[in-house]
């Protein structure tokens, strides 16, 4: 009788875990996901703006554990470098009119989120082209791989 008892707590207890864990990622910028090019400009814009205002939870949700980004100069970050970095954004604010209009292209179970950006970095105009690609699992997206290309606009 006491194994058992202690089977169904330590179940119980793992419910409440696993309960935890999906609540976690019940947002609504993740919610009502479909195949189509308007839930990944939707998520485009949930990923810009959980960066921008440091909202690793968000991120921790949309981005697969084995996420993967080139960045702009050369580097290769992995999921943790990729929460750690938006991490240092906590507290900051982001205007969504000012993000970059995405484009998508869909293929099966994989969608790219991609387009082009603008910004002054030490008075030089510098454009950015970037792309993020997503895989459909368990009836949602799921950002797997990012890369951005930098350079200067002369």
């Amino acid at each position: 009788m006491r194994i058992r008892a202690v089977s169904i707590v330590g179940s119980l207890a793992l419910t409440m875990i696993a309960a935890d864990a999906s609540a976690d990622c019940a947002r609504p910028a993740l919610a009502h996901q479909r195949r189509d090019e308007a839930t990944i400009q939707r998520l485009e814009t949930a990923w810009s703006i959980a960066y921008l205002t440091g909202d690793t939870e968000l991120e921790a949700c949309l981005l697969t554990p084995d996420f993967t980004e080139i960045m702009s100069n050369g580097i290769i970050n992995h999921l943790r470098e990729e929460l750690a970095l938006a991490e240092k954004n906590k507290g900051k604010t982001a205007d969504q009119r000012s993000l970059p209009p995405v484009q998508v292209h869909l293929h099966g179970n994989v969608a790219v989120g991609y387009g082009v950006s603008e910004k002054r970095v030490e008075g030089e105009l510098k454009k950015s082209y970037f792309a993020d690609y997503y895989v459909w699992e368990n009836n949602q997206w799921r950002a797997y791989f990012a890369q951005q290309t930098s350079f200067t606009i002369l």
